[in-house]
C-alpha cells in the first residue's frame, strides 16, 4: 500500500481539531510504513472515520497484541483477552469493558511515546 504525502497534507488542511492535525503531522514524521498509513487514515473525511465494536477487536486480536484503530472504540460485543488498545477515542463502555477484561486503553499520542513490538490495525 503507498501512502501519498501530498494527499495526506491536503487532507490535513481542513482539519479543525488540533488535535487531531497534531497528532496528523507527528505520524507522518515517523517515515514508518505502519504510521504512514495510520496518518492516511487518520485524514480521511469525517463521514468515513473508523468506528470499530469490541467483538470485532476481540476476534481479530489474539492475547497480548497492541491493536491500533484509527478512529473511536465502540462497546458492542465484549472482550475476552487481555489487549492494548490504541485508539484516536473511546465511548465510555467501551473503557469499562476494556478495563473489566484487564486490557489496557492508551491514546494514539501515547503510542507513539512507548514504542510497541507487535501492533495490529483495525479499521
Amino acid at each position: 500500500m503507498t501512502v501519498i504525502k501530498t494527499r495526506i497534507e491536503k487532507r490535513l488542511q481542513k482539519k479543525v481539531n488540533p488535535r487531531l492535525r497534531k497528532l496528523i503531522i507527528s505520524l507522518k514524521k515517523q517515515q514508518k510504513p505502519f504510521f504512514l498509513a495510520l496518518a492516511k487514515e487518520l485524514a480521511k473525511p469525517r463521514r468515513k472515520a473508523a468506528a470499530v465494536n469490541l467483538f470485532k477487536i476481540n476476534k481479530v486480536a489474539n492475547a497480548g497484541e497492541t491493536v491500533v484503530v484509527p478512529g473511536k472504540v465502540l462497546s458492542v460485543g465484549s472482550l475476552d483477552k487481555r489487549l492494548k488498545i490504541a485508539a484516536f477515542s473511546f465511548s465510555q463502555k467501551a473503557e469499562e469493558k476494556i478495563k473489566a477484561a484487564s486490557g489496557e486503553i492508551l491514546q494514539l499520542e501515547e503510542l507513539l511515546q512507548k514504542p510497541q513490538k507487535s501492533l495490529r490495525l483495525v479499521i
